[in-house]
């Protein structure tokens, strides 16, 4: 039996199809097992690489093998899909996944802060809302920025009014931590003040 796999994990045994001789692989499907138990064997890339008509060679005796063999690849051509279904093999195509979503730099928050851009910060704040970033992250790192500006002597900030906005963001996340109002919220209320 055989089976091809597009875009999906499979088990079994692993053979490299690079390094593994035609020969060998020939020889393991037409070989039966004394006990009658089959295996499974799993070779990736075989499509894809210089050896695809050697594979298309193989395809006859591997249908008639009693052995299961999975030739796992990362996509195939219309043509190739084709000249498999001549021969009687279906290929197996898992649906892609979507690309793994970038994390938030909330670095990004901090400099904005500093640059007192309240438009570009506020957008930041909700980009970091929606991809679930913890409210106690953003002040901590909107507080960690104000000691930064102080101890660099204030950037686009008075010296006065960087220490207000200390108090405020500390004053805030213990408001917050007692019951007196969502973190998320007062947050918000603080950058569009600024």
């Amino acid at each position: 039996m055989i089976r091809v796999v597009v875009g999906a994990q499979v088990q079994g045994e692993e053979l490299r199809w690079e390094t593994t001789p035609v020969e060998e692989v020939a020889t393991l499907a037409s070989t039966a097992s004394l006990l009658g138990d089959t295996r499974v064997f799993v070779l990736s890339g075989a499509l894809s690489g210089e050896q695809a008509d050697e594979f298309f060679d193989l395809v006859p005796g591997l249908v008639q093998s009693p052995h299961t063999f999975i030739f796992v690849e990362e996509s195939l051509l219309k043509k190739q899909i084709d000249r498999l279904a001549k021969q009687g093999v279906v290929a197996e195509v898992s649906p892609k996944q979507a690309p793994a979503e970038e994390p938030f730099s909330i670095f990004a928050l901090a400099n904005t802060f500093a640059v007192r851009d309240r438009k570009k910060l506020w957008l930041l704040f909700a980009e970091a809302q929606r991809k679930e970033v913890a409210p106690e992250a953003v002040a901590g790192m909107l507080h960690w920025k104000v000691r930064d500006l102080l101890a660099k002597g204030g950037g686009k900030y008075q010296k006065n009014e960087l220490v207000q906005l200390s108090r405020q963001l500390v004053t805030m996340y213990h408001d917050a931590h007692r019951g007196l109002g969502a973190l998320d919220l007062l947050l918000e209320r603080f950058i569009l003040r600024l």
